[in-house]
């Protein structure tokens, strides 16, 4: 009775050894959405989908790729590169958008540009119309050059061929005290709290992490910014000055019509990048600084502990 068993498992080694192997799965073909590539928004390693040894073939990054709340950041040349959900989801910032590299990527992505004060932005389109950005940031207008671009388009195509091919993104496992359990946009403030001190009314935009707020536009007269992310561990330097704001240890920079504030919070994630997790806040307005203190009285107050 067990000759027959015993035959059928060694016939199964000797295919397994001569190379016999199952036919691989398809890849998935259906359309992609957003929320089937990433999952949960709030807590996406964004620097786990990109294949830096592919984009090393466009231009070597000149420094560590560093994740943060909803982006992932690298240098690459004089260009810093940032991946991630972007600042403004509205469709009419993507009207007129330039097709970039492939027109064909699969599941339905797309890669447009538009650009932002000189510099260049690509947008990984969904076939939901939500959408992923690929940011180019650079200090001088020599650095954007063609190479800014390529690795830009590089960075975009490499992570949409991960996530039509089924890559899982992974997730960082935040603390319960940790700013990412927060909605920017309503967890310190309301819209008439900080219209009040802005002196303008003003609405809460954030974006798919919910780690990332803005009220008014970005090239507006006022404007007033909050963003939780991870970092190294905040430090003074030249033109900061460091204050205690609402009990909390913060930095407060001034430039020209615009100030900015930042506090610390608790380690990150990831124990071994020595990175802590930190709340900004940018004001634009007459009285900048005056504007981010009174707000940041308010806010600091709130963070969890």
């Amino acid at each position: 009775m067990g000759r027959p068993r015993v035959f059928t498992v060694l016939s199964a080694a000797v295919l397994m050894f001569t190379g016999y192997a199952a036919a691989p799965e398809p890849l998935p073909s259906s359309p992609l959405t957003l929320h089937e590539a990433l999952g949960d928004p709030t807590t996406v390693d964004f620097c786990g989908l990109l294949d830096f040894a592919d984009i090393e073939k466009t231009q070597r990054p000149a420094s560590v790729p560093m994740p943060s709340m909803g982006a992932c950041s690298f240098q690459s040349g004089r260009t810093l590169v940032s991946f991630g959900f972007p600042d403004d989801r509205a469709n009419e910032r993507l009207t007129g958008a330039t097709p970039v590299g492939e027109p064909s990527l699969p599941r339905g992505l797309r890669v447009v540009r538009t650009d932002l004060q000189g510099q260049p932005v690509l947008h990984l389109l969904f076939a939901d119309d939500t959408s992923l950005r690929i940011g180019t940031f650079f200090e001088s207008r020599e650095g954007a050059g063609p190479d800014a671009l390529a690795v830009a388009t590089k960075t975009a195509e490499t992570a949409a061929r991960a996530l039509a091919a089924g890559k899982r993104a992974k997730h960082f496992e935040y603390r319960g005290d940790s700013l990412a359990r927060l909605t920017a946009c309503t967890a310190l403030w309301s819209d008439a709290e900080v219209s009040a001190r802005l002196g303008a009314a003003v609405t809460g935009k954030g974006d798919l992490s919910r780690h990332s707020c803005r009220w008014g536009e970005e090239d507006a007269e006022r404007f007033v910014r909050l963003e939780f992310g991870l970092g190294p561990r905040p430090k003074a330097a030249a033109g900061v000055r460091e204050e205690t704001v609402g009990g909390h240890r913060s930095l407060m920079q001034e430039a020209g019509d615009g100030c900015t504030i930042l506090t610390g919070h608790i380690g990150g994630p990831d124990a071994s990048r020595d990175q802590v997790e930190h709340a900004v806040l940018a004001v634009r307005a007459p009285d900048a600084c005056g504007v981010a203190r009174a707000l940041a009285a308010t806010a600091w107050p709130k963070l969890p502990s």
